[in-house]
């Protein structure tokens, strides 16, 4: 169907190519459709709000059982979550130190995580759609089979992050309020659902590294 996600592989007839085609699971097919359905041509502007500071009186704000909070309702309506239509569900952890957490069986949908300190966290096979991480630390973060839609990674220090198998249709990887792009040296993004528009901003950034732009990615010449 037009403007499908397709899963992001090495351009056809690339000598050497040897990143494996994507083995997209039914679930991770299902979610990227359901996601797209429910995405409104509001979202894009919902993404450019600004939100307000951040409750520093909440002393369990940065707790992991503020993942929790509105879990099941977050998962099913991230945009309405992330936008600021359901107050009562935001999840606000700007700023927050998770360093090395398990997050596996936590739902970060329309979670507010930028400039939160992720690094090493884990992070698979779960759902987080439209999270914003923004200049957030993500160094070395396994998202391996998690849902991306629509995430926010502007500025954030993503090196040696790992998104074998992650939906990431309309995932962004410019840019943050830093003015720093989001730092993708080190990335991987085997068998990761990008479209072909997905895959060229992707490119644009200027630290994907050279083999994963060739291979995993099928950048074009130039990008």
């Amino acid at each position: 169907a037009p403007g499908a996600p397709l899963p992001a592989s090495p351009a056809a007839g690339l000598p050497g190519a040897t990143a494996r085609a994507a083995a997209v699971p039914a679930w991770a097919a299902a979610a990227a459709a359901c996601c797209v359905l429910m995405a409104p041509a509001g979202s894009a502007m919902a993404a450019g709000r600004k939100e307000p500071p951040p409750d520093l009186t909440d002393p369990a704000r940065c707790e992991l059982s503020a993942f929790d909070k509105f879990a099941s309702t977050r998962a099913k309506f991230s945009m309405e979550a992330s936008g600021g239509g359901m107050a009562e569900a935001v999840v606000d952890v700007r700023g927050c130190e998770f360093k090395g957490a398990v997050l596996d069986t936590k739902v970060l949908s329309g979670v507010l995580m930028s400039g939160a300190n992720c690094e090493g966290c884990s992070i698979k096979g779960t759902e987080a759609a439209r999270v914003d991480m923004r200049d957030a630390d993500l160094r070395n973060v396994n998202f391996e089979d998690t849902n991306l839609y629509e995430a926010r990674f502007g500025g954030a220090d993503l090196r040696g992050a790992t998104f074998d198998n992650t939906i990431l249709s309309s995932a962004q990887f410019g840019k943050g309020p830093s003015g720093e792009w989001a730092n993708l040296e080190g990335a991987h993004f085997e068998g990761a659902l990008l479209s072909s528009s997905d895959v060229e901003r992707v490119c644009e950034n200027p630290t994907v590294d050279t083999d994963v732009r060739k291979f995993e990615l099928g950048c074009r010449v130039g990008k």
